[in-house]
């Protein structure tokens, strides 16, 4: 989980990892103001299950869509879940057309401001059965 490099917001970042925690996740939080090429080369170093972006400055689609393509195009990372969530922009909900901006950079889901925790919460167990279907499929133990 991270914040964008414009977003020095920290309180966000602490409830979502105790968020996570407490549904049983193992969190790597890389904290406030994450340049690009941290996020990068821990995607890249970690491989993680799910990256989660979270912003409360109002530069998350800006600074969002930047750092989702540098998150794409890492080989590893072509296929794994990214979401980013909170406060997207600095006049409230985005339209539509923004969040789809966002899907179609390639997030997986967006959590615009104000969007219910049980949103994500459904969204992740969505994630966790799809993972566990496809690790059954291919043989593996889960």
């Amino acid at each position: 989980m991270t914040t964008l490099q414009s977003d020095s917001h920290t309180w966000n970042l602490v409830f979502l990892q105790i968020h996570l925690e407490g549904l049983g996740y193992d969190v790597v939080n890389l904290g406030p103001c994450v340049p690009d090429e941290l996020i990068v080369q821990e995607c890249r170093r970690r491989v993680p299950d799910l990256v989660v972006v979270s912003t409360l400055n109002g530069h998350g689609v800006t600074d969002g869509l930047r750092v989702i393509r540098r998150i794409r195009s890492i080989p590893a990372m072509s296929d794994k879940p990214v979401v980013i969530g909170g406060k997207l922009g600095v006049g409230g909900r985005q339209p539509l057309h923004v969040v789809a901006k966002l899907v179609d950079s390639g997030y997986d889901a967006v959590f615009d401001d104000g969007a219910p925790m049980a949103e994500f919460d459904r969204y992740l167990h969505r994630v966790v059965a799809r993972h566990q279907r496809a690790v059954s499929s291919a043989g593996g133990t889960g």
